[in-house]
Formats: C-alpha cells, sequence, structure tokens
C-alpha cells in the first residue's frame, strides 16, 4: 500500500516533489494552490504522514509511522544536506505509566517519570509527589531541554476517527464546508461509541458509517488492552501503547536555498523565495503576491525591492538589534544585541554596559560600569565574532560557530548555535566543545559533509585569529 501524506507547509511544492517523485508517496487533502500546481483533484483521503511547519517556518514537524519518516529523513539529507534533523526519543501520543516527581502548585504543573530517564509536564493537573498517573504525549518541543507535554485525557487518534476515553461529545473538523460539518456531526452521534467522546477528522466525510464504524471498534479495543495492560503491570514508569513517531527538521539559510532551486523545477520562484516566506505573516502574503506577478516582473528585481523593504523596516541605521539564538543542546536564547551601525554589508552592533552586574561569559570577566561589547555579523555567514572593551581596552574576543545567519523580522538576527566557540584573551586560543560536532553527526542531527565543514570552519577561524584579523565573518570557505 502506497503511503500517503498531507503537507501544510511554506516548503509545500519542495516537498511534495521530493516524496512524490524520490519515495513514490501520495499526497492527499491537496490545498487548492497544491492541486493547481502539481494537477491532483481535491480529495479528502487520510494520510499517513502529517508535514506542518514550526518556528514559524524555520522548518518542519514530521509525524507518521517510523519506517516513514525515517525514510525521509534520509532522502531529505541527501537532497538538503544542510538541514538539521531531531528525530524524538519520545512518541507522539504515546500512552505511558508515569510517577508524580515534582509538582509546582504556583504554575499549576507536575512533572512525570515516564521512564528511561525522560520527565514530561502535566499541566492543570491535581497530583502529589509520587502519586502514580497514566498519561498521554500531545506536544514535543522542538529544541534544547524543552520537556515534553503530557495529559491525563486519553485519545486514541484513527485515521479518520479519534476516540476520548470517559466523553461524551461528538466533534468535527473544521476543515470542512458548513453543510459537510453538519452531516458529520450527525453521523458523529449515531456512530459515537457509549463512554467515549468522538472526533471526527476532516477524511470521515468521504468514508461510509460501515468503514467508521470498523475504525471505531479497533479504537475501542486499544482502549480496553490499555485497560488490561494497566491492571497487569509492576505500574512502575514506562510505555503502555506506542504513538507517532515525529521528526523536526531546520532549514537554514543554504537548505532554503537548494529548496528554491527544488522549487523552480516545478513552479515560478523568485531569488530568497522561502526565506521571505518565513520572514514573518505579513511578508507572507507580500510573497505570495509577488510570486502571482514574477512571470510578468524581472524576478531578480522584484527579489531585490522585497529585501530592500526589510532593511529599511527592520535593519536600518542605529536599529535595535535582537538575537533569536536556537540550541540544539540548551535552551533557546532571546536577548537585545545593541545598536546597529553597517559597515558595507557587515552589521556593527555596540553595546554599552552602565550598571556592574552580571559577566562576559564567554571570556570570564565580570562586567564593569562602562564596558562596551561590539559584535560583527554578516547575513549568510557561519560565525558571530564579539569582541569586549574596557575603556577602550580589548580585554577579550570570542567566535561563535553557527548556522548561516538570517534576519528576521522586526530586528532580530536568527541562528542556531552549533555549541562550538573559539576565544581569544591575553594572545592565547582556546577552541572550546568540538567534540559536540562529532556527537550531532552520530546521532544524525546533522549530516557528516555538515559536520566536515564545521571542522573546516573552526580552522579557518583560529587561523584567523592567530593572524589577528580585526573582523572574523565567514560565509564560504
Amino acid at each position: 500500500m502506497v503511503p500517503t501524506f498531507r503537507v501544510r507547509s511554506i516548503y509545500d511544492v519542495p516537498i511534495i516533489k521530493l516524496l512524490s517523485d524520490d519515495l513514490g508517496y501520495k499526497l492527499v487533502q491537496p490545498s487548492t494552490e497544491q492541486s493547481k500546481i502539481f494537477g491532483i483533484s481535491e480529495n479528502l483521503n487520510a494520510h499517513d504522514i502529517d508535514i506542518t511547519d514550526i518556528l514559524g517556518g524555520y522548518g518542519i514537524k514530521i509525524e507518521g509511522d517510523e519506517e516513514y519518516v525515517e525514510e525521509i529523513i534520509s532522502n531529505i539529507f541527501d537532497k538538503i544536506p544542510n538541514s538539521i534533523v531531531l528525530l524524538h526519543p519520545v512518541q507522539l501520543h504515546a500512552i505511558y505509566n508515569g510517577e508524580i516527581v515534582h509538582v509546582n502548585f504556583e504554575k499549576n504543573l507536575s512533572i512525570v517519570d515516564i521512564g528511561e530517564k525522560i520527565n514530561a509536564i502535566l499541566f492543570n493537573a491535581n497530583y502529589k509527589k509520587g502519586q502514580k498517573v497514566v498519561v498521554q504525549v500531545n506536544e514535543l518541543n522542538v529544541l534544547g531541554d524543552q520537556l515534553p507535554l503530557c495529559s491525563d485525557i486519553i485519545h486514541f487518534p484513527g485515521q479518520h476517527v479519534i476516540l476520548e476515553r470517559d466523553a461524551r461529545f461528538v466533534r468535527v473538523s473544521r476543515k470542512l464546508s458548513k453543510d459537510d460539518r453538519d452531516n458529520l456531526f450527525e453521523r458523529g452521534k449515531k456512530l459515537r461509541p457509549h463512554g467515549h467522546g468522538l472526533i471526527m477528522r476532516t477524511s470521515a466525510a468521504s468514508i461510509s458509517d460501515k468503514d467508521l464504524t470498523s475504525e471505531i471498534q479497533k479504537l475501542i479495543q486499544k482502549s480496553e488492552e490499555l485497560d488490561l495492560l494497566i491492571s497487569g503491570s509492576s505500574y512502575g514508569p514506562g510505555i503502555l501503547q506506542p504513538g507517532q513517531t515525529v521528526a523536526h527538521i531546520l532549514f537554514v539559510q543554504g537548505a532554503k536555498q537548494k529548496l528554491d532551486e527544488i522549487r523552480s523545477i516545478i513552479a515560478p520562484t523568485f531569488p530568497l523565495y522561502h526565506w521571505f516566506m518565513s520572514y514573518s505573516e505579513n511578508l507572507k502574503i507580500a510573497t505570495t503576491f509577488a510570486e502571482r506577478i514574477s512571470q510578468d516582473i524581472d524576478p531578480d528585481k522584484l527579489s531585490r525591492i522585497l529585501k530592500e523593504v526589510i532593511l529599511e523596516k527592520d535593519f536600518s541605521e542605529n536599529a535595535l538589534i535582537k538575537e533569536q539564538s536556537y540550541s540544539l543542546i540548551a535552551s533557546p536564547l532571546d536577548r537585545i544585541l545593541g545598536q546597529l551601525n553597517w559597515d558595507d554589508d557587515t552589521m556593527v552592533i555596540k553595546r554599552s554596559f552602565r550598571a556592574s552586574r552580571g559577566s562576559h561569559f564567554a571570556i570570564d570577566e565580570p562586567i564593569n560600569s562602562g564596558d562596551n561589547v561590539v559584535t560583527y555579523i554578516k547575513e549568510g555567514c557561519w560565525t558571530v565574532h564579539t569582541k569586549v572593551y574596557r575603556k577602550e581596552k580589548l580585554m577579550g574576543e570570542y567566535i561563535k560557530i553557527v548556522t548561516p545567519v538570517e534576519l528576521y523580522n522586526e530586528g532580530y538576527i536568527r541562528y542556531i548555535d552549533l555549541g562550538v566557540s573559539l576565544i581569544k584573551k591575553a594572545d592565547k586560543i582556546e577552541v572550546q566543545d568540538t567534540e559536540i560536532i562529532n556527537d550531532l553527526a552520530e546521532k544524525g542531527i546533522i549530516s557528516n559533509s555538515f559536520k566536515e565543514e564545521v571542522f573546516l570552519l573552526v580552522d579557518k577561524c583560529k587561523q584567523m585569529l592567530e593572524e589577528g584579523k580585526e573582523i572574523i565573518n565567514i560565509i564560504n570557505f
């Protein structure tokens, strides 16, 4: 049976092409635009794989059976090697025996041990430490040390319907027309099993009552099996029923450019298309408009004008620049960098400290009143170069190795911190945490070619620090 997939993403066209051409998967529930581009009739067929955007278009989430998700990851790594893949050890919708290990009454949440040294967050639940609880994972966060979210309300998702234990309701997908929703709601009232709530998915509209009843019976059987597993288990933390495998794939600048190339094979695509689409919701609308007139206007000129509008709005001289830094090993960072000055195409961002509070962590120096920090960044570069001055004397400098820097909405620069840094202080150079890159490659988070590029970059940065280069921003190496 051919695997089916649904895509709701700004990267939909290249993703559909890759999955259809390379893997032979079948697109279902296409949007109106997808139907036009690929010549596919609109349908409400069920999907095995669901693909949606994450982090405001910085990447995609793939949800499905483990076999399909791993096949898609392999294909994307092959065709878009600068991608970053985060395959979660916890499955979405999986059901676990859990034990409450911490309760925060102020925030009305509990921390649940679900086994295999994994904790999850349970909101709006009145539990005590040490209490046993059955939970279901209902949200997986993308990066760093963020815990999965779970619930003590248990669902059993099928292809066409979802059952909820201990409930008495019927709900219908909002993606259908009003007439279809009304019709499906009436059918749902007749089909809802005793003791369960029933959610009718989009594909249920095209399925007979007989087939829906068959799926409902299978889900009831899963519910009964869960009761047996709970009563027959030792009730220690651990998985009771599996769920869906989830991967988050992050498309950094080089990956977006490759996706532009793939999209251009199928549809008119002007330069920087996917970057524009991921910049902001407002620019997404402007980009969609620009795409539709790109056949009548020089696409390079169109792209250049859009870029100029962005720079004038968010990155003008003296603008306040902020940093949105994602990490593969820690929590995201969102902070103010300083005031922007342009030196040709290099962003020179300056910040002065009025109070003696905190420390310049990278160079291990306390912050003194009057200290100045200057950060040098260039769009598309793999480095963030920062210098710390005290009374006009250079105290030290450091370089963070990052994914190519992107400009983002409202004066943000955005990148993924790869965890490797170079620090120069008193003419001594230290390279920190290069083992992280090997670890990321071994875990399949980055490709081997990506890893080799990073090590070449580290060597180049070290050489430039030794030579005393004033500004180190590396795009190509």
